[in-house]
């Protein structure tokens, strides 16, 4: 703001000074005011003081958390801490358990479809519903035959050698008569 000469207090919006004057202040283009070569320094300086500060601060958060953890840890007995241990491992067991079951069910329905001669092999994981899949012990998935030959009964067209929804073999010529335009003219009456 502009001051009032000789008060120093500023000066009112109303009294100062008009455009083009040394007191006034610079404009740009669009009438705004144009910020000076240093403002904008100013600001990126800011900007990554502003973020050192935040980096600073996130660690320092982390380092009391891990101190946090450390005095609750102590304070618990050798026993809580072996149980939560155990509980961990047990997680950890049961996830890599489940994860074994996943690949060998994988594995064991393309090896199923490929022996159905299924036409997409690929696809058979994705059509057996992993609730009605039975494991033995060692994890092994054990009717996942019968299952995908339940799906070849529901959708035959699944499987090679079947013939599909357009009437006929894929890959084989069409029958006698075969093209369209023989069939048009024979009912028309044109033969």
């Amino acid at each position: 703001m502009a001051e009032n000469a000789g008060t120093g207090a500023p000066a009112a919006p109303d009294q100062q000074p008009p455009a083009g004057t040394a007191d006034a202040p610079a404009a740009d283009a669009d009438g705004g005011a144009t910020p000076d070569d240093g403002a904008e320094s100013i600001s990126l300086e800011a900007a990554r003081k502003l973020r050192s500060e935040a980096k600073a601060l996130r660690e320092r958060n982390a380092a009391l958390e891990e101190a946090e953890r450390k005095r609750a840890d102590a304070d618990k007995s050798e026993s809580e801490r072996n149980a939560e241990r155990i509980a961990a491992l047990e997680r950890e067991r049961d996830d890599e358990r489940q994860a074994r079951r996943e690949m060998a069910l994988q594995v064991a329905t393309i090896g199923a479809a490929r022996k159905l001669n299924f036409r997409d092999p690929d696809l058979a994981p994705r059509l057996v519903a992993t609730a009605d899949v039975e494991f033995d012990d060692g994890g092994t998935p054990t009717n996942v035959d019968r299952l995908l030959s339940d799906v070849a009964k529901q959708h035959p067209y699944l499987v090679n050698g079947t013939p599909d929804f357009g009437g006929g073999h894929r890959g084989q010529p069409p029958d006698k008569g075969g093209d369209m335009n023989a069939w048009l003219r024979r009912k028309a009456g044109r033969t």
